[in-house]
């Protein structure tokens, strides 16, 4: 560090503002550059810059089966999709395509599962991976499970929650907790008279991640063929809870609930009517007055899933139909449609350099204390 010129306050300021990729290439200009870059605490602050700014974020693309029968991931920068400087080239990210479908992203980390291969972590920018530990094998309940991956703040840990419903003998549930800091799945326990479930046919399986929790759309019937609230799950304490819904009003009559989805960090629902969608966004975390319709599509087809603001605010990038991607402009009200080769399943990933090692995300001052202990020894 005693041979750079510049402050280490102004090249930690110049280095969080490139992209992840050139951060790849500057750790073999030396063993300070690598040690600073690789340190928890740059990457800590360049992953907050980038979610501040939008910036820095890529499409995941998991297309259909190739002629080998295997699933295809590829990566795509979102800002080359809005006229960017970027090509707009389609990146193979070459990584074990046995695990072809995404859980969920978080600060840059993927969950993918196959069952019954299993789940893995994955860094889609450094191709680092981790394989988690088998899971409960009684736990096959009755409907399709519940997960969702996200980051708990109080912990500092990243965790990965599945929910199963078991009808009998009684009615109840199963929920299990993944810890990447200690790398094991554990039972919540305690969980009693659980008034919760969802439609068998639900696309509210993988979890929203906003505001330190996890969130799918639900009921309190057991046999309700359709959801109409948002169930909750808090990381950090790890209890459940409700979300306040919109005031539909009138127009609510005759909706379904589509989706619970993430956008710029605030919670999103999609209402579907005989045509139309509703597009509706909690501006204040838990306040139901804060709630306010984005906007209405007249778009035909039978799934529509928002997927990210342009970095200028002024579009949402969608999916529709599991294959078409397009831009609804906010401002004209209308559609634009763009032509990416099969995608499947798309999931909005920001590029940074989290591992999917706890042990890896040590901070720079914890790195330098161990040198010098080492060094006293010596």
């Amino acid at each position: 560090m005693a041979t750079w010129k510049l402050p280490l306050d102004v090249i930690i300021d110049i280095l969080i503002r490139l992209p992840g990729k050139s951060l790849l290439r500057f750790r073999c200009i030396s063993k300070s550059f690598r040690s600073l870059i690789d340190s928890k605490d740059f990457i800590n602050l360049h992953l907050s810059r980038s979610i501040k700014t939008s910036s820095n974020r890529s499409l995941v693309i998991c297309s259909d089966l190739d002629y080998n029968l295997k699933t295809r991931f590829h990566s795509l920068s979102l800002d080359s999709l809005g006229g960017g400087d970027d090509d707009g080239s389609i990146i193979d990210l070459r990584v074990n395509e046995m695990f072809d479908i995404i859980i969920g992203s978080c600060n840059g980390l993927l969950a993918l599962k196959n069952y019954p291969k299993g789940i893995i972590l994955l860094n889609p920018l450094t191709k680092k991976h981790r394989v988690l530990p088998k899971f409960y094998r009684d736990l096959h309940g009755d409907k399709p499970s519940l997960h969702g991956f996200g980051y708990d703040v109080g912990s500092d840990d990243y965790k990965l929650v599945r929910i199963h419903v078991f009808k009998s003998p009684v009615y109840h549930i199963e929920a299990t907790v993944y810890g990447l800091k200690v790398n094991l799945w554990r039972r919540i326990k305690n969980i009693k008279n659980f008034p919760y479930s969802w439609a068998d046919h639900s696309y509210g399986g993988n979890g929203a991640f906003v505001n330190g929790a996890l969130h799918w759309l639900a009921n309190q019937n057991q046999d309700e063929m359709i959801n109409d609230l948002i169930l909750a799950f808090d990381l950090n304490i790890e209890t459940f809870y409700s979300m306040p819904m919109p005031g539909f009003g009138n127009e609510g009559g005759g909706g379904e609930l589509s989706g619970v989805y993430v956008l710029k960090g605030c919670l999103s629902l999609l209402c579907k009517y005989s045509e139309p969608w509703d597009l509706w966004v909690m501006k204040e975390y838990g306040v139901k007055d804060s709630w306010s319709k984005l906007f209405t599509m007249n778009e035909n087809g039978y799934r529509v899933i928002p997927l990210a603001f342009s970095s200028r605010g002024d579009k949402v990038l969608f999916q529709k139909n599991s294959k078409d991607l397009c831009w609804y402009h906010l401002d004209m009200h209308r559609v634009e449609s763009f032509l990416v080769k099969g995608p499947s399943d798309v999931h909005v990933c920001v590029d940074t350099l989290v591992s999917p090692f706890a042990e890896s995300n040590r901070s720079l001052k914890k790195k330098k204390t161990r040198k010098r202990r080492k060094g006293k020894r010596n």
